[in-house]
C-alpha cells in the first residue's frame, strides 16, 4: 500500500494541528497549508520540523495548485474556514467566500492531483433545534450564515464527488473542545475567565450542545479518511461527528467546580446572549460508527481534566 501523504488546510488551527499530530504518530507524511489567520506557528511548533508547511490562502488557487503539486498528497483534510459565529455574522460575504469558494478550490485542485479521499469539515449548525438525537437525514435548517456556508459547502462536496474520481466525506462536526482552540467559543471563554478569577460571565446557560474532545475528532476524521467509500453513491459520505450526549453551560460549570475545587460564580450578561440560538443539539452517531468503526473515547469530565492540565489550572478530582 502507498504511504499515506496527508495535506491539511488549516493545519495550524485547532482541529488541524491534532490531525497533523496523530497522522505523524501513524508515520504518515504530513503537509500543513495555512495562512495563519486563526492558526499559529506555535500550535505546530512541537512537530514543525517533521512536516512540510505552506503559508498561503485557500482562495489563492495558484498557491493551492503549487502546494499540492509539490507535496503530492494522497488524502486531504479541509479544515480551513471561518467558524466563529459572531465573526461570521458580522462578515457574511467573507464567510461565504472562504467557506464555500475556498472549499471548491481545494477540492477541485485535489481532484486534479489524483487525491484519493478528502475529508471536509461541515457542521451540526446546518440542523434545526430538536429534542431528540439528530440524524444525518434530518432536514437542513441553518439559523445563521455560518450554518448556511456549511450547507453550501456540502453541496460543493457532493458535486465534486459526483463529477470526479475524488471520494469526499462531509464531517458534520458538533462542538469540539480541547487544547489549542483558536476562537473564544464557550469552553475556551470559561477557561480564560478562570485564569482571571472565579467569576465567569455567560449568556444563555441552559442551551445544550454535544461536546466532543479534539483528539477524538482527529481520530475519527482520520478513520473516515481511510474508510472504503467504493460502495457509497458517487463516493460521497456524510456523517455526524459527536458523542450523542449534550450539556448546558451550567452543566459544564458544575463539572469544572468538581474538577478544580474552585467555587465558580456565573454572571449572566445580556451582551453575551445570541439573538438566535438553539435549545438542543445532540448527534446520532450510528452512521459515524458504521463508517469509522470507532467512537469518541473521552467523556466530558476526562476531556476537561486534560484541558485544565494543559492550561495549568488546578485539577483535584
Amino acid at each position: 500500500m502507498t504511504q499515506a501523504r496527508i495535506f491539511i488546510t488549516g493545519g495550524a488551527g485547532f482541529i488541524g494541528r491534532w490531525i497533523a499530530k496523530q497522522c505523524l504518530n501513524r508515520s504518515y507524511d504530513v503537509a500543513v497549508y495555512d495562512n495563519f489567520c486563526a492558526g499559529t506557528p506555535e500550535n505546530i511548533a512541537e512537530f514543525a520540523s517533521d512536516i512540510d508547511v505552506f503559508e498561503d490562502d485557500i482562495l489563492d488557487r495558484a498557491a493551492v495548485q503549487q502546494a499540492m503539486s509539490t507535496f503530492q498528497p494522497t488524502h486531504v483534510f479541509h479544515m480551513a474556514a471561518h467558524h466563529f459565529i459572531p465573526f461570521c455574522n458580522e462578515n457574511p460575504d467573507e464567510t461565504l467566500r472562504v467557506n464555500v469558494e475556498g472549499t471548491n478550490i481545494v477540492l477541485d485542485v485535489a481532484a486534479q492531483h489524483g487525491v484519493t479521499t478528502a475529508v471536509v469539515a461541515s457542521s451540526g449548525a446546518i440542523y434545526p433545534s430538536v429534542d431528540d438525537l439528530i440524524s444525518e437525514d434530518l432536514p437542513h435548517e441553518p439559523v445563521d450564515v455560518y450554518g448556511l456556508s456549511k450547507l453550501l459547502t456540502e453541496n460543493v462536496c457532493e458535486h465534486v464527488a459526483r463529477t470526479t474520481d475524488l471520494q469526499v466525506v462531509a464531517a458534520r462536526l458538533f462542538n469540539t473542545y480541547g487544547a489549542y482552540e483558536t476562537n473564544p467559543h464557550l469552553i475556551p471563554h470559561i477557561i480564560e475567565s478562570l485564569h482571571a478569577g472565579p467569576v465567569v460571565p455567560l449568556g444563555n446557560i441552559h442551551t445544550k450542545r454535544d461536546y466532543i474532545y479534539a483528539e477524538d475528532v482527529a481520530e475519527l476524521l482520520i478513520a473516515a479518511a481511510m474508510a472504503d467509500l467504493t460502495d457509497r453513491k458517487n463516493g460521497y459520505a456524510v456523517t455526524n461527528v459527536g458523542t450523542g450526549v449534550e450539556y448546558s453551560a451550567e452543566d459544564i460549570i458544575d463539572i469544572l467546580r468538581e474538577l478544580t475545587g474552585i467555587d465558580i460564580t456565573i454572571r449572566q450578561r445580556a451582551n453575551r446572549k445570541r439573538s438566535v440560538d438553539k435549545l438542543h443539539q445532540r448527534a446520532d452517531t450510528t452512521r459515524l460508527l458504521a463508517l469509522t468503526g470507532i467512537r469518541a473515547q473521552h467523556r466530558l469530565e476526562e476531556g476537561l481534566s486534560k484541558l485544565l492540565t494543559h492550561e495549568k489550572l488546578p485539577v483535584i478530582a
